[in-house]
């Protein structure tokens, strides 16, 4: 484990240690009230399940594995009696389990190094948030233009004429992504003598030929793409988008766990991973937090008290809109007709405690990147990328109530491309297909996860910026602005620019979807007026209407 990690690892050990105690106690109680009371002890062997049931659960995660083992061995031999199978009593294995369980309570719990927990990447650690780009060519003029373009969308660019150098670079800092211009089949041979395959480092190769030799040589080298020169740009582009995407993904995991320390640990383990989560730990608060958090993922608990995971994963599946959400129940139980049994429901997968941190992760995270890409086919617009205008607007009325809430601020935006009409003319369509990509590409990397960006159809894109003032949001679209204008676009041998207005508009002073969108896009049409090439706020809109009254 990390630093960081072992740390917040130990306090979650110390602060079960300090409540296993009553845990214990409850446990003994519970089997004292059954032996006593013979006539009616529904009740208390169902709680007393549910109790070895948390207690095997969280006490195995955070290392205390002999009581956990002993929380399990009392859930085992009390399940036939819960289900009608034979009486509780007399049984003289769960009082020699009930007699030594306060013994075993006083065991150490093992250290997180000896556990089998595996290494988690903590991503907010790296303290980067630029994609740094090596590129190596025997002719750094013939990249001039590529790094050119690179450095305009905010990469960090990095040139080599010698292997020899691009070596001592690796050594130092491993980058997002290595380009390799090949004139000649020696220098990528000489290329895999200083990187390697499992390095983690895609290899981006162009190449002057694209015979079936330079392209299996560049496989057997293990690059990520390949293409041929002359190259276009927005196609290395959108293999650095990919890239991207992938290692920034940030998913929302949504925990429904009433074990409060039991939850708090797998959040802390999904977060080291760079993902981002919300604890429930009553189902009854669970619809409320599927709308506004938007989770890409529900982990949830198999057993509750007052609803069972198949219960409330059927009151999720009655709602439209969480159709398509994953649900993975997290449980101790092992039978796997019960568990064949809860999948029916309606979740999609189930895995058992106590779990593998990196096993938890990478299970989470498989399921959640799938969920994304099916999300994005249906949810977001097929050139872009970006979500798509119907969804937009369900984005800003879940933003709206957030901000109603917290009494926090938030700007809508309303952005368009000047004269594209010209472009398409001039250039064609696929060219300004280019140019549309070339709004998405900078909204995307200018601007936080938590801010939404859309293409609200056309040349016309939106940004949802919560938390955002007006005064914050001009300065931020007005340097978005500029660095798009900076931005050059090719038609062959031509390269071009471009230039966009936009119109904010900002809650509180609009409160409704309706009147939020209307009073950006009148500032955008004021910016358009103005001469475009600049933004425009509602301050400036209805100071404008006010010397015109």
């Amino acid at each position: 484990m990390r630093p960081s990690q072992l740390k917040k690892f130990q306090e979650q050990q110390a602060k079960f240690a300090k409540g296993i105690g009553k845990r214990v106690e409850r446990i003994t109680t519970l089997w004292q009230t059954i032996q006593t009371n013979k006539t009616s002890t529904h009740g208390e062997l169902d709680e007393l399940v549910l109790e070895a049931h948390k207690l095997a659960g969280t006490a195995t995660t955070l290392g205390f594995v002999d009581l956990g083992e002993r929380g399990r061995d009392i859930e085992v031999l009390l399940k036939p009696s819960l289900e009608g199978q034979e009486n509780p009593w007399p049984n003289t294995d769960m009082d020699a389990l009930i007699a030594t369980i306060d013994d075993v309570a006083r065991i150490e719990p093992k250290r997180p190094e000896d556990l089998t927990y595996g290494e988690v990447t903590l991503l907010h650690e790296q303290g980067r948030t630029k994609q740094l780009v090596y590129v190596l060519a025997d002719d750094l003029s013939n990249t001039q233009e590529m790094v050119e373009q690179l450095q305009y969308l905010e990469y960090d660019v990095l040139s080599f004429d010698a292997t020899d150098d691009l070596k001592e670079a690796l050594s130092k800092e491993a980058p997002s992504v290595l380009i390799v211009d090949i004139n000649e089949c020696d220098l990528l041979s000489k290329v895999t003598k200083v990187w390697r395959k499992n390095s983690g480092i895609p290899l981006v190769v162009l190449s002057s030929t694209e015979c079936w030799k330079s392209r299996l040589l560049a496989a057997k080298a293990g690059a990520f793409a390949f293409f041929h020169k002359p190259i276009e740009y927005d196609d290395i582009l959108s293999v650095l988008d990919s890239l991207w995407e992938t290692h920034n993904a940030q998913y929302r995991v949504l925990i429904v766990e009433d074990e409060q320390i039991l939850a708090e640990h797998y959040s802390i383990v999904l977060q080291g991973a760079g993902m981002k989560t919300l604890i429930v730990d009553d189902p009854e608060h669970l619809l409320d937090e599927l709308g506004e958090f938007s989770p890409d993922l529900v982990l949830m608990d198999l057993y509750m008290p007052n609803c069972s995971g198949v219960e409330a994963a059927s009151v999720i599946r009655q709602h439209s809109s969480h159709t398509n959400v994953p649900i993975v129940y997290l449980s101790g139980e092992t039978d796997l007709k019960l568990q064949m049994k809860a999948l029916q429901v309606g979740a999609d997968d189930f895995l058992t405690k106590p779990i593998n941190d990196l096993h938890l992760t990478q299970a989470v995270s498989i399921r959640a990147k799938r969920f994304r890409q099916l999300s994005a086919l249906m949810d977001r617009d097929s050139l872009t990328g970006l979500l798509n205008h119907s969804n937009l607007k369900v984005a800003l009325d879940r933003e709206l109530s957030r901000a109603r809430r917290h009494k926090s601020p938030l700007s809508f935006v309303m952005i368009d491309i000047d004269h594209f009409k010209s472009v398409n003319d001039r250039y064609g369509h696929p060219v300004g297909d280019k140019v549309i990509k070339g709004v998405a590409r900078l909204l995307n990397y200018r601007f936080r996860k938590t801010d939404t960006c859309a293409r609200y159809g056309g040349e016309e894109f939106a940004l949802i910026l919560p938390d955002t003032p007006a005064d914050i949001a001009l300065r931020l679209i007005d340097e978005f602005r500029i660095t798009f204008a900076k931005t050059p676009f090719s038609n062959g041998p031509d390269t071009f620019y471009a230039t966009l207005s936009a119109g904010v508009a900002t809650f509180p002073e609009f409160d409704s979807i309706e009147s939020i969108i209307e009073a950006a896009d009148s500032s955008l049409y004021m910016a358009k007026e103005k001469g475009r090439n600049r933004v425009v706020t509602h301050v400036e809109l209805d100071a404008n209407k006010k010397n015109h009254a």
